[in-house]
Order: C-alpha cells, then structure tokens, then sequence
C-alpha cells in the first residue's frame, strides 16, 4: 500500500493501481538490455561476404578493362585470367567477333573452345571483352591441391628445374607464352587469319618469330607479328 500526505489531514491509505490487476510494486527493476542495429542485407553473414568478395573481383576486372592506358598485353592477361572458365564475346580491332569458353589465359594471347573450334587470339589484337550468359559462375579449384605428393615435394625443394621442365606449371605459375604454346600445335592443322588473307596448312615448325605452316607442296613462313587469330578444328 501506498500512503500520501494531504494538507492538513493525516496520513491516509491509497487505493492500489489495478490497471493489470497487480500491485505496481511488485514490478521488478528493469535492467538495460543489450542493443543492436538493424541488418544491413537480408543474407546470412556467409553469404553477404561471400557476395562481397564477388563485388570486389568484379570492380578490379571492371577497372582493369577501363585503364586504357595500359599496354593490352597486361590489361588482358590479368581480365581474362579472372575469366578463365566463362563464356566471354570477344571483339577484336579488326571488327570481328568471336566468342567461347576462356581455356587458357597466356602472357600474351588467350585461349577461346566452343564445341567445334579451338581459337588462339593474341591480346594486342582484342578491343573489348564482355562476359556472355547472365548466370555464368567462375571454376573455383586450386589446381595443386590434389597433386602427387612427390610432385609437391620437387617443387617446394626444386622450384626452377621443376616448373622450367613442365609447360602446364609454367603456364600456372608465369603464364605461357604465345609461342611456346604453338609448340603443341605442332604436326597439326591449323587456319592462319591475317590482314590480308587467310592460310591453312600443316604446322612444321614454330619459334619465338614465327611459324612455319606447309600448304600443299609450298612451304609458308609466317610472321608472329602478324597473326590476328589461329583456328583449329576439334577432333571428333
């Protein structure tokens, strides 16, 4: 019970507050509660980071295609190796278009397979590139993860020699060369785009400014300088 004093009369008894039909006394003290902002994203936290991380590789590949003052060789090396294992649509300079799967991201050309063609496209001839097919999702997989043990052993003792005597860990750790790749197209047939013509023939030779292509009974050295695109036909 609650008591009150009035003017000029005694203490008198208050009736109790029976708005929730109990004694207002008998509320416990009220201890301050933790506080915390409201979400900023309706994602879990894994799935907010996991899209930031996306965010922020495309904001680099988006700037990286925007610093048109960068040599292509170095523009596109690093564009097209965040793309490797997308569709992409490739313009070149010369006006054409070509489009496919990024295979293989060189040090200074790319690697382009559709289901009936392997296309070798070398950087400085590439004006624009754009990502094809709205739900495309990159390969994620660490390629030495699940190598040989002995094999990870030799490149953590030996380093030079082991990636030097390997083109596959030379591409994965320096990025393959435009002719050292054509070494593998050796004794195959290949279709040569220049400016000015177009040439197939039988892959006899290649080196570091050339390619030799036998077409028929003539003999064709061709200049690395002048090559705009290397077509080769899936085998079925």
């Amino acid at each position: 019970m609650k008591f009150v004093t009035r003017k000029n009369l005694p203490l008198v008894e208050e009736a109790p507050i029976e708005d929730f039909c109990t004694d207002h006394r008998c509320c416990p003290d009220r201890f301050p509660t933790a506080e915390f902002p409201s979400p900023t994203s309706c994602l879990s936290i894994d799935e907010l980071e996991e899209l930031e991380k996306e965010i922020a590789v495309a904001n680099e590949l988006l700037l990286d295609l925007a610093l048109d003052n960068r040599p292509p060789e170095e523009t596109f090396r690093k564009a097209l190796f965040g793309l490797e294992g997308l569709f992409v649509e490739v313009k070149l300079l010369t006006g054409q278009t070509v489009e496919g799967k990024v295979h293989t991201a060189g040090f200074d050309f790319v690697v382009l397979l559709d289901d009936k063609m392997e296309t070798i496209l070398p950087y400085r001839v590439i004006g624009k590139v754009e990502p094809k097919g709205r739900f495309a999702e990159h390969e994620h997989e660490a390629q030495l993860r699940d190598i040989d043990p002995c094999l990870r052993r030799d490149i953590t003792s030996f380093f030079g020699a082991t990636v030097a005597s390997s083109p596959k860990l030379l591409h994965l750790f320096f990025r393959m060369r435009l002719n050292i790749y054509l070494l593998f197209l050796e004794t195959k047939t290949i279709e040569i785009t220049m400016d000015d013509e177009v040439i197939k023939g039988f892959v006899t030779d290649v080196n570091k400014e050339t390619i030799v292509l036998k077409v028929e009974k003539d003999v064709k050295i061709i200049s690395m300088e002048k090559i705009i695109m290397i077509s080769i036909k899936k085998e079925n």
